[in-house]
């Protein structure tokens, strides 16, 4: 795939964004309680920390990270299309592209999570109750449309919407490739209706939910369709202007008609205006060292954190090491795991799954497939 330098870079802002978010935020919010461990006496960290990596009250920080990664996906996928248009069996390479993208990363960052639990369930002295079904289900990224079972990690249900928007882009697929906006416009009406004629689906469970859930942050991914068409050279500036700020205003009523916190709605504006300076005016950058390497490992950074940093910092607090040094010390542990998942399993499975797409066509054609 085309890597566009600020979108690549986005993703290591949006993953340390998830992390500050659970790490420190949440954290502090519950006092440590999770997994069993109960809360600490007082909030851990203080509240001039809480100001520096949470400066406006009404952002949320998971939910701009998770809004900023939404929107890259949007951006990015589209080139795969456009890319695979003219070749044989194309949905069938970028399936099988997405598939080794996503799943073998997500596997073991879920079972780093379950043994997190499992950690935190042992020093507390009882047992875990999430059930082998429960496990495969939610290891499938189709969870929801499985029975809507209780998730088992934090991050599940914003793959399960990727998921999703690549069943979209597959059902759409000459439309993106050649950059109609159909999709665009089809969806649009789709959120509205969801929002009306089932409000407050955040709350709800059971089949219809399942169906309904993801269509408003599907429909945010494809703002940053609409981008990548810019991108292409097959829409005007102009009305990239008006058709994102006409998507942004649907998604918001969406959002509004469903009672979401305000907080929440004004983090995904918050990224769509980050995502919006960087792609006019930093179209280039690149993060430099520091961020690319964030980058690097922003998936398996996410997948993995979340119950292991959480039940590994407050261990630690119990065990006598102070706060602040508990929290250096697992986001360097945490950083360094994602590494070895990124060398030892995000890279290796990815290859792997281009070198199957690019064989699909046999030997006489094995030329470079993006994916």
């Amino acid at each position: 795939m085309q890597r566009i330098a600020f979108a690549n870079a986005l993703r290591g802002i949006a993953a340390i964004c998830v992390v500050i978010a659970h790490y420190i935020l949440m954290f502090n919010y519950l006092r440590g309680e999770f997994g069993g461990l109960p809360a600490l006496t007082e909030n851990p960290f203080p509240s001039m920390m809480i100001s520096v990596f949470n400066p406006l009250d009404n952002l949320n920080m998971g939910a701009f990270g998770v809004a900023l990664f939404f929107l890259i996906s949007g951006l990015v996928i589209p080139i795969s299309v456009a890319s695979l248009q003219d070749t044989q069996l194309a949905k069938t390479k970028f399936v099988i592209g997405r598939l080794f993208r996503i799943w073998p990363t997500y596997i073991v960052g879920l079972l780093i999570t379950l043994g997190a639990l499992e950690v935190a369930a042992g020093y507390m002295g009882y047992t875990t109750s999430y059930t082998a079904p429960q496990v495969l289900m939610q290891m499938s990224l189709f969870r929801d449309w499985f029975g809507s079972s209780t998730p088992l990690d934090g991050v599940v249900w914003t793959l399960e919407v990727e998921i999703k928007f690549y069943l979209v882009v597959l059902l759409c697929w000459s439309m993106i490739g050649r950059g109609k906006l159909f999709p665009l416009f089809a969806l649009g009406i789709a959120t509205i209706m969801a929002a009306n004629l089932y409000p407050g689906n955040i709350y709800q469970t059971g089949p219809l939910a399942a169906v309904v859930y993801p269509i408003k942050y599907i429909f945010f991914m494809l703002i940053g369709v609409a981008f990548n068409y810019h991108f292409r050279g097959l829409l005007s500036l102009e009305r990239l202007f008006a058709i994102s700020a006409g998507m942004l205003c649907v998604f918001g009523y969406s959002c509004l008609t469903e009672g979401w916190q305000i907080e929440v709605i004004v983090s995904y504006c918050a990224a769509f205006a980050l995502f919006t300076a960087f792609y006019l005016l930093a179209q280039d950058w690149s993060g430099g060292p520091v961020f690319d390497f964030l980058a690097n490992i922003s998936y398996p950074l996410y997948a993995c954190h979340g119950a292991f940093g959480i039940v590994g910092m407050r261990i630690m607090i119990d065990q006598g090491i102070s706060e602040i040094p508990a929290l250096i010390i697992q986001t360097a542990v945490t950083i360094l795991l994602s590494w070895l998942i990124h060398k030892a399993i995000e890279n290796p499975t990815h290859i792997l799954g281009k070198k199957i797409a690019r064989s699909i066509d046999g030997p006489k054609n094995l030329r470079h497939v993006p994916l």
